[in-house]
């Protein structure tokens, strides 16, 4: 699928959701670079850390 045919947003979501990533793992301790791939190692982290955000008793 080239970038016309998906939806106008879905361009739009990955460079902020990248750059969430990137600010919370630098504000972790993870040294993460300006651009490119972020490694998977950050990615599952962060949703770790996103999981346990948003339900800290575990349940």
């Amino acid at each position: 699928m080239d970038e016309q045919q998906q939806p106008p947003d879905a361009q739009d979501q990955q460079p902020q959701g990248d750059d969430l990533i990137r600010r919370w793992a630098r504000a972790n301790g993870f040294l993460v670079n300006d651009r490119g791939r972020i490694p998977a190692m950050f990615r599952e982290a962060y949703a770790r850390a996103q999981a346990e955000t948003q339900d800290p008793a575990g349940e």
